[in-house]
């Protein structure tokens, strides 16, 4: 297959992810992960191995019907799903949470109360939102920065970026960095922060993915795509190395 030949098909799967045709996104860098999109937002499903699953966040929809559909066509139901990792704690990112009883569900310790619904966003426009009890999830394991999880054969690394929220987390697994909220891509194809009506803070999310890009260049971590949660994902790193290496 030519080169061309091979960009245009990675470039079809991106876009059949982001129209919902499928929901196929980055089986092409190895570990068949596939973007669920759940009305405004998208999640994600890792397969584990031997029929088991992680989920990247779970979705707006408290029944996480999108979710229990897209595992039902990989032949596995919701008690398949053995972990979920939380991009942050707002009810739109773990809605679906309850829906995967035997899940162990893992963030990072500053939005653990934000997930169970005990605390409030601080955002310019999330602080005024109603809470949503029946999306709230209870924590059952707190992640640190710099670990990485082993979820049977799915290894994932584990990044703080506060910012969008104070436990906002960053994941590498397979090569794809999942990033929930705290970065988006824009129509043009460049890379920006959180959207600072949403977020607590956008200095410090700009920081902290500035800081996310040195510790990948340092560590020499393998980063193939970009998977935002609120809009398209981005083949490759340039647009992120150009946000890092620019200034506000």
């Amino acid at each position: 297959m030519t080169l061309k030949r091979t960009l245009l098909v990675l470039a079809g799967l991106v876009l059949a992810a982001v129209l919902g045709l499928g929901g196929l996104f980055v089986s092409a860098f190895g570990g068949g992960a596939r973007l669920v999109k759940d009305g405004m937002v998208a999640l994600f499903v890792l397969p584990a191995g031997d029929g088991s699953f992680a989920l990247v966040d779970c979705g707006d929809d408290a029944a996480a019907k999108a979710a229990t559909a897209e595992l039902a066509r990989l032949g596995a139901r919701p008690e398949d799903v053995k972990a979920i990792f939380l991009t942050h704690g707002h009810a739109d990112h773990t809605g679906g949470c309850r829906r995967f009883s035997r899940a162990e569900v893992m963030a990072l310790e500053p939005d653990v109360a934000l997930a169970g619904g005990t605390a409030k966003a601080r955002g310019l426009v999330t602080r005024f939102m109603p809470s949503r009890p029946e999306k709230a999830v209870k924590v059952t394991r707190v992640l640190r920065d710099g670990e990485t999880v082993q979820v049977g054969a799915l290894a994932v690394r584990v990044f703080a970026i506060p910012g969008h929220t104070g436990g906002s987390a960053a994941y590498l697994a397979g090569g794809v960095l999942y990033l929930g909220d705290s970065a988006t891509d824009r129509k043009d194809g460049s890379f920006a922060g959180a959207p600072g009506i949403f977020s607590d803070d956008v200095a410090q999310n700009h920081a902290s993915l500035r800081t996310l890009w040195r510790r990948l260049g340092d560590e020499r971590l393998p980063v193939a795509a970009l998977a935002p949660a609120h809009s398209a994902p981005q083949l490759g790193t340039a647009a992120f190395e150009a946000f890092a290496r620019a200034k506000d």
